[in-house]
């Protein structure tokens, strides 16, 4: 290997963390929607209220920066 090649950032960002936990999130909250109310629309309102907390976290709270 060379000297002083680059492998990328070793740390996940606050952005990053919210963006891996989106998918985690709806997927949580749609399965307890379709448990609680054996419907497909209410699975994905469930799991789509589900994500606005980090979503607005990520957006309004603390939005990413450059650099």
């Amino acid at each position: 290997m060379a000297e002083g090649r680059s492998h990328g950032p070793t740390t996940l960002s606050r952005a990053d963390l919210v963006l891996v936990c989106m998918p985690l999130l709806f997927l949580g909250g749609y399965a307890v929607g379709a448990l609680t109310f054996d419907t497909w629309t209410g699975a994905t309102a469930s799991a789509s209220v589900a994500c606005v907390p980090p979503l607005l976290e990520g957006l309004f709270v603390n939005p990413p920066t450059d650099g």
